[in-house]
């Protein structure tokens, strides 16, 4: 974040201390009445207690504007400072607070000409009531420069935490926005096999029902309605993140559905120590590689292929054309997330292979 766009008052909310801490430094407004008390009129007491109420009041404003809207109440804290001179050295210390509020509340180049103004403000004060007073000309200077590097680094502080908030904001978008697309990879790769089955094992029922083969039909309805309870829990478990995948039993259970719809499948996995994390891409890589086959295949042979170095799956059926879809690209993804490299062939077959630059484990 540039500091050009910084607007943030003094002021925090749930934070007052921003607002009435620093005034604690104030007091020494009131050293010199203090040390020299008798040297002071009733009328000249009363005066300097207003013009603290007043610098308070615009103190306040000052604290709770955004950016340059504070140059006002500022403003006016100098000029009181400035003619206050004229019964207190202590307005030393008001012009050491506006030199804060221009070190924080303003941008660079503005912010070093109200500390020149202060300064200039300040000199001006000694000319006016003739103050050729090194015990209030040195303090006062010393105090404003101060003050105002001080007002700087608050602002560079607040810069630097507005800034970490804004990166830790998109970060924990940026893991949303990748944990929507992965339960949605996930429910596609889920959903779209299972649903496949369905749909093929119900068309398969109402032709056995219409060649009176009503045993058998109702065995696919029954292996219908399990695929639909078992998709069910898939589906809740992917949702909270829950699903342990095996390997070696989403490759049992694959080559069984693609045996029932009559491909002759050959499966070599020669992973059997991967972590939980692995299993699970790689289960859905392969899920959705067969989900396509079962949907677009017009061949009759599989073979599944997997290795340390890499992943394949070979239909024999024909295709003329192919297109990317969701199904190809979510195995894109997950590809390279392993640190792999996706093919795809359409020649002798449909062939997707993935490659792997380090050893799956």
């Amino acid at each position: 974040m540039k500091s050009d766009s910084f607007r943030q008052s003094l002021a925090i909310e749930k934070k007052p201390y921003w607002v009435w801490g620093p005034l604690v430094f104030s007091s020494f407004y009131f050293l010199p009445l203090i040390l020299s008390f008798e040297q002071f009129a009733a009328l000249d007491i009363f005066i300097i207690v207003m013009i603290y109420i007043t610098f308070i009041f615009y103190y306040v404003k000052a604290a709770n504007a955004k950016g340059e809207d504070a140059l006002i109440p500022v403003s006016i804290i100098v000029i009181i400072a400035t003619f206050g001179t004229y019964l207190t050295l202590g307005t030393q210390t008001l012009f050491g607070f506006a030199c804060y509020f221009f070190g924080f509340n303003f941008r660079q180049k503005k912010g070093v000409l109200g500390l020149v103004a202060v300064a200039l403000s300040i000199f001006f004060a000694v000319y006016l009531f003739d103050l050729n007073n090194p015990y209030f000309i040195a303090p006062a200077l010393i105090i404003s420069i101060a003050l105002y590097f001080m007002g700087r680094a608050e602002r560079r502080e607040r810069i630097h935490q507005l800034s970490e908030q804004k990166s830790q904001h998109q970060i924990e978008q940026l893991a949303m926005i990748a944990e929507r697309e992965r339960i949605a990879r996930d429910l596609h790769d889920l959903a779209g096999h299972s649903l496949s089955s369905i749909a093929l094992k119900a068309e398969l029922a109402e032709k056995l029902i219409v060649n009176d083969k009503v045993e058998q039909a109702q065995s696919e309805i029954k292996q219908v309605a399990a695929i639909s309870r078992d998709l069910l829990s898939d589906i809740r478990k992917a949702v909270t993140n829950m699903k342990q995948f095996n390997l070696t039993k989403q490759l049992e259970f694959l080559q069984e559905e693609l045996t029932q719809n009559g491909f002759n499948v050959k499966v070599n996995n020669e992973l059997t120590n991967l972590s939980t994390a692995t299993q699970k891409t790689v289960s859905l890589i392969v899920t959705e590689a067969c989900t396509n086959i079962l949907r677009h295949s017009k061949g009759n042979e599989v073979l599944i292929d997997i290795s340390k170095e890499l992943i394949s799956i070979k239909d024999n059926g024909i295709v003329t054309t192919f297109k990317s879809g969701n199904g190809i690209n979510g195995i894109k993804q997950r590809t390279e997330a392993l640190g792999g490299e996706l093919i795809v062939e359409n020649k002798k077959g449909f062939n997707l292979t993935m490659n792997f630059q380090a050893n799956l484990s």
